[in-house]
């Protein structure tokens, strides 16, 4: 049998892990969530999607806001829960749509080990004041952008925030994952039901890989959006 697109972006990224081909990963709290932090209300309740194993979960608690991420590599959330020194308490969730989860629980930030694409808020004890995508929308087939999307209104309180940070390159070079995502793109997916501020936009060297299909630079972009009701 064919898999479907899902289940071979989790292939992927699976594989990914296992290898240690994690370039995408930072050891420090990314620069443009550290400028936009003063944006976010003061103890926030913030969900991170697809967080791998990104200091910004620690960085995020630390400050004061109640941090859920999720992410669906089993040993990215291993990784995470080692190399920060946590002690979690585990437990078994599932989604409204039947979805299992493992959450591992501790001071000021849960991680749910499961397929962010079936999170809902009664998972996470309801709605969020800030969602932090850095490289989340990017990493999902095309196919799923506006499941995507349509999960990140729900969870989201209205007037509730997204800070995303995207990039877009020349995808007739190289395909994805990860995929490129431009403005036009972003405006599409989010411009009905979110009013959408560009806080930076910058040029960032290309992975070996697409240096390699003639892809020098791409365009990193950070966008902070509203929800509008």
């Amino acid at each position: 049998m064919v898999p479907s697109a899902p289940d071979m972006r989790h292939e992927f990224w699976d594989e990914r892990w296992r290898q240690g081909q994690i370039g995408f990963h930072l050891g420090r709290p990314h620069d443009w969530l550290v400028d936009a932090a003063d944006r976010f209300p003061p103890q926030a309740r913030v969900y991170v999607p697809l967080c791998g194993k990104t200091v910004d979960l620690v960085w995020l608690r630390d400050r004061g806001h109640e941090v859920f991420g999720c992410e669906f590599v089993a040993g990215a959330v291993r990784d995470f829960l080692r190399e920060q020194g946590l002690t979690a308490a585990t437990e078994r969730r599932q989604a409204g749509g039947g979805a299992p989860f493992e959450c591992h629980r501790t001071r000021g930030l849960s991680v749910l080990q499961g397929d962010a694409l079936e999170l809902d808020p009664g998972l996470i004890g309801g709605p969020v004041d800030v969602v932090f995508d850095r490289a989340a929308l990017v990493a999902l087939d095309p196919a799923c952008r506006n499941r995507y999307v349509d999960g990140l209104h729900r969870l989201l309180r209205p007037g509730g925030h997204v800070l995303l940070i995207a990039f877009a390159y020349d995808q007739t070079r190289v395909e994805g994952p990860p995929w490129s995502v431009d403005a036009t793109t972003i405006e599409r997916l989010f411009g009905d039901r979110f009013f959408i501020e560009t806080l930076a936009v910058r040029a960032e060297e290309g992975n070996p890989r697409f240096q390699a299909a003639g892809v020098a630079e791409m365009e990193e972009r950070c966008c902070w959006l509203t929800r509008r009701d």
